[in-house]
């Protein structure tokens, strides 16, 4: 309903399912996932059905650092690169307006706090402007959450790595039977 509302229609598809059994209801047109479930790491796999063929980048909220090492290891199992993962804890901020006093600058006693000599009146008011100070609540423990964010190549680019890989894992057994043979 708020996708209609925000004229994003045409941009953005929803749906509510169970992804982590059975996959995703769009193929090889996603441009992005999000993911805010128990079981992130259930649902990875499917998400690579999902994505365009151009790639993707992917989300995954996670209450628990548990959950987020395993989305990080099953996006890594699954090809995903560039994880990264920021905790984001709600706190508090203080803000408290402190003053300073300070009535000699250098070695020198400040002109504006000086005795008047010529009446005698002493210098009463040595307070220099107020400034402001903010800082965390030191009191309350927060509850936090993890948003991990990762980017799944395009597929042209997995295919030619898989195969550069394959050719140099070739390429090395060729030469340990090599070293073998002439032992």
């Amino acid at each position: 309903a708020v996708v209609s509302t925000q004229s994003t229609g045409d941009m953005v598809t929803c749906y509510h399912r169970n992804v982590c059994q059975d996959g995703f209801a769009v193929t090889d047109c996603a441009d992005a996932v999000f993911l805010d479930l128990p079981c992130p790491w259930e649902a990875i796999p499917h998400t690579l059905r999902a994505f365009s063929p151009d790639g993707g980048r992917i989300c995954s909220f996670s209450p628990c650092i548990e959950q987020v090492q395993k989305a990080c290891a099953a996006l890594a199992q699954h090809g995903f690169e560039e994880i990264q993962t920021f905790e984001g804890i709600e706190r508090q901020y203080q803000l408290s307006r402190k003053r300073i006093w300070e009535p000699f600058v250098g070695n020198q006693r400040h002109k504006k706090y000086r005795s008047d000599q010529r009446t005698g009146d002493k210098a009463t008011n040595g307070w220099l402007n107020a400034y402001v100070k903010g800082g965390p609540k030191k009191d309350g423990v927060g509850h936090t959450g993890y948003l991990t964010f990762a980017t799944l190549p395009a597929r042209e680019l997995l295919r030619s790595r898989d195969q550069n890989e394959g050719s140099r894992d070739t390429e090395q057994k060729s030469r340990d039977t090599e070293g073998d043979v002439m032992e």
